[in-house]
Parts: structure tokens; C-alpha cells; sequence
């Protein structure tokens, strides 16, 4: 076993030696943290982003102890080729980095058109132990997609619909933000071919922000421009069912009506209609919160009738309950 470390130990120095690097002396019996999993570009809203699994293990098999953070080496073919120490993120930074699904993520923008790029990545311990480099990750860069144009939110109930202008031989993703969280992955599950996308399940009242961006195909590589921000704010459209149960009857001092209450959870009230000569009058300024109704003044008619409505808290007014038809006098 000894042996084996000894022969890793040379390994990672002659890497970093590659790297125009001095390798720091391994402490006695260190363990070296196994290579990083899945390292891998994606080119998204128009920058270059580099995600990874961090390891969990060390070469030798046992569990990593103290992971402190990765070393992101990086080349161009601008800068002599060789690969260099770029960025140092710490597991304890709040910035500089995200995870996503398990996943480490950091992006690049200082990159120019016809460039080519290598990364490597590095995890390190807390006792500077430098892990196994990881496989080397190439791009060519090149210009992304524009951002669409005419993008455009139209709202309905628990939904926002999205619609831009159409621009020949690209795609369409749509990102939702979550509040101020940076969104990695699209709503839709495929890329989009057409010019619209409809999110559901969405949250009455709630304000979202969107972004729909352009994406190039070029082999098996994606290339997404920066996108066209948008803000929906889904509206409940639904009203109630109409109030059922009505009852009606005449007594001294007027027309009393009673019904069943309503079981939309959202419910606001009722309204009172009074129906005379072809024209329906609402008797009251506020929805009713009882489900009872006393007309004191049903006017000298021989008939009038009465029909009953119920209100939600978005301003939703249901059709009428079955018409009351109630006599006066003989």
C-alpha cells in the first residue's frame, strides 16, 4: 500500500510540474482524495458553466476526511498552452460557486471567439493534500445565440403563457427564477421548437420572473445565448358555482331568503339580486357574509323575484342560484 501511495504521490507531481507548479510535500501516511466525478462544461445564458460531483472517497478506498475545497486549473491557446492555477473555491466560501443536485457549478465569461480552453480540477484537503487530477475538459469558444425577441407573458389561472418571435435554426429554453436563485436547469423538459410555452401549477397572486433563451445546435453541443426577461402574475380567473339551497319567504318587515353556504375555499361572500321589470338590482354595496338576507323595502309589486350569486377573494362573481319567485300580495 505504501508503494502505491508513493507511486500516485509521483504522479500528481509530475502533473503539477506539467502545470509550471511545485508540488508542497505530502504529509506522512496522507491519503489522497480520488479524482472528481463527471467534469463537464455547458455553454448557458451565454457564459460557460463547469460543474462536477466532488469525490467522496480516497484512492485507496477509504472516506475523504477534510475535504477543504478544488483547485480549477485552466489553458488557452492565447496563454502558452499550458495549464495553470485559475480559481481556488473552499467548501466554506457563500460565493464563487453553487451546488445544484449534487453537483458543483461555476462559470467562466472571460472567454474570446476562436479561442480554445482546457480545464482540469483538483480537491484539496485541509492539510493542503492535493487529491487526483481529474480528465481535462476542451471548448472551442464560440458566439452564442441572440436573446429572442418580442417575448411576452400572458397570465390565466395558476398559469403564465409565454410567447416570443421566431428566429430560424435555433431552439428555446425557458428558465423560471425562484426568488433571487440563479436558475440552472429549464422548466421544459426538451428543447422547445415552437414559439410558446404555457407553465403550470403556478401560484395565483405570485409574481414570476422568466427568462427564454436561444440555443444553437452544433454536433452534440449546446450553445445557449443570453436570454429575454419577462414577469407574469397568474390570476385566479375561475369563478365559484352559483349558490344552491335558496329559500325564500315574505314577513312583515320584508323578503327574508336563505341559502347553503358555498365550499369554495377562496370564497369572499354573496351577492343579492332584485329583479323588476327586466332589471336586476344588487341590494347589497359589500358581499354578504351570512347565508341569509332580509329585502326591507321589495316594493308594492304582486311578484318580485330574487337570485343569489357567489363572490371570491379575486373578484371571480359566479352565475346566478335558481331564480326566487316570490309573491307579494294575492
Amino acid at each position: 500500500m505504501k508503494r502505491f501511495i508513493c507511486v500516485v504521490s509521483a504522479i500528481l507531481l509530475l502533473s503539477l510540474i506539467a502545470c509550471g507548479k511545485k508540488a508542497p510535500p505530502l504529509p506522512r501516511g496522507a491519503r489522497i482524495p480520488a479524482p472528481v466525478g463527471d467534469f463537464k462544461g455547458e455553454v448557458k445564458d451565454g457564459v460557460l458553466f463547469l460543474s462536477f460531483v466532488q469525490p467522496v472517497s480516497n484512492l485507496d478506498g477509504t472516506g475523504i476526511q477534510g475535504l477543504a475545497g478544488f483547485k480549477i486549473l485552466k489553458s488557452c491557446s492565447g496563454c502558452e498552452g499550458r495549464l495553470e492555477r485559475w480559481r481556488e473555491i473552499r467548501l466554506t466560501d457563500t460565493a464563487g460557486f453553487t451546488v445544484f443536485q449534487n453537483r458543483i457549478y461555476l462559470y467562466d465569461d472571460d472567454l474570446t471567439q476562436g479561442q480554445d480552453y482546457s480545464y482540469q480540477v483538483i480537491a484539496f484537503t485541509e492539510k493542503e493534500v492535493n487529491g487526483a487530477p481529474s480528465g481535462v475538459y476542451s471548448i472551442k469558444w464560440e458566439k452564442a445565440p441572440r436573446p429572442p425577441k418580442e417575448v411576452r407573458a400572458a397570465t390565466d389561472d395558476r398559469r403564465a403563457e409565454l410567447s416570443w418571435s421566431k428566429e430560424e435554426g435555433v431552439f428555446y429554453n425557458v428558465y423560471r427564477f425562484d426568488g433571487d436563485a440563479y436558475p440552472l436547469e429549464p422548466v421544459n423538459r426538451l428543447l422547445l421548437t415552437n414559439t410558446f410555452f404555457t407553465d403550470r401549477g403556478l401560484e395565483n397572486g405570485k409574481r414570476y420572473k422568466y427568462e427564454v433563451r436561444s440555443v444553437r445546435l452544433s454536433g452534440t453541443m449546446r450553445w445557449e445565448g443570453e436570454g429575454t426577461a419577462v414577469e407574469a402574475e397568474p390570476r385566479d380567473k375561475t369563478p365559484p358555482e352559483p349558490p344552491i339551497g335558496e329559500k325564500g319567504e315574505k314577513k312583515e318587515n320584508g323578503v327574508f331568503m336563505t341559502w347553503e353556504k358555498s365550499a369554495e375555499s377562496d370564497l369572499l361572500g354573496y351577492n343579492i339580486y332584485r329583479v323588476g321589470q327586466g332589471k336586476a338590482e344588487k341590494l347589497n354595496k359589500e358581499p354578504v357574509q351570512e347565508t341569509s338576507f332580509l329585502d326591507t323595502e321589495p316594493g308594492n309589486a304582486r311578484y318580485v323575484s330574487y337570485y343569489i350569486t357567489a363572490v371570491d377573494a379575486s373578484g371571480n362573481e359566479s352565475g346566478p342560484s335558481r331564480e326566487l319567485i316570490i309573491t307579494l300580495r294575492e
